[in-house]
């Protein structure tokens, strides 16, 4: 059976379009293999925030090693030397992340050897770290999404969400990542599956701005004319 043919409901359809730093991070391409497939942002383990007890112990060791030049008590170095190797790891794992994420000079550019990208849907912007320990502190959406699901709202039919990397200017997302032109095709797939109901933008803060910018992008693309007829077909007002 048509999807749309199912939405009996009539829910009006929802595409969200999150905020700043609001969008989950996925590591497509790096020299370090291992963390390709990865979520980055956020990563808690990656950040080093896994255990702050831990770390914190870390920090003290390094303080007391750099204070005392000569140990003579064995155990008490070996242990030392344990705890000094772990530190070195979580700064190695820390510096790897901090090269992740950072762009180059230009502030458009990528590192080489080095392709992050959103993760899509609304797997993208519901919570930032899943886990039952992290949910309840780094949510975005969803809760939100939650009680549209309860409501009866579906994924793919009519509910949606467009994330994307919040490090680039406007410009560039559509430049590497054509998002404004997929998300206007996500909105036309919205709204035929929905029984040809215009779609709500549920946005927030830099989301805002992102979503001007495709009403004005659509206006760019289609022509002043056909691109604000597309967007009072399409969009909720």
């Amino acid at each position: 059976m048509d999807p749309a043919i199912e939405n009996k409901s009539l829910l009006t359809p929802v595409l969200i379009i999150p905020g700043f730093m609001s969008s989950a991070l996925t590591i497509e391409k790096s020299p370090h293999k291992a963390w390709e497939g990865k979520r980055i942002w956020m990563n808690i383990t990656q950040l080093g925030f896994q255990s702050l007890r831990v770390g914190g112990a870390l920090r003290e060791n390094e303080k007391i090693r750099a204070s005392q030049q000569d140990n003579s008590n064995q155990a008490s170095s070996i242990a030392s030397h344990e705890l000094h190797q772990q530190y070195m790891k979580e700064m190695e794992c820390k510096s790897r992340w901090v090269r992740h994420m950072c762009l180059q000079d230009d502030m458009k550019s990528e590192k080489d050897g080095i392709e992050v990208r959103p993760i899509p849907g609304c797997a993208g912007v519901d919570y930032l770290s899943a886990g039952a320990l992290t949910e309840s502190l780094t949510y975005v959406f969803g809760p939100v999404l939650e009680l549209l699901k309860s409501k009866g709202y579906k994924e793919g039919i009519n509910l949606d969400a467009a994330p994307y990397d919040w490090r680039l200017p406007p410009d560039m997302l559509q430049k590497r990542d054509k998002y404004f032109t997929n998300t206007m095709e996500k909105i036309t797939h919205l709204y035929r599956q929905s029984n040809e109901t215009p779609v709500i933008i549920l946005c927030h803060s830099m989301g805002c701005k992102t979503s001007h910018y495709l009403f004005n992008f659509v206006r760019h693309h289609l022509g002043e004319n056909d691109g604000q007829k597309w967007l009072d077909k399409n969009i909720h007002m």
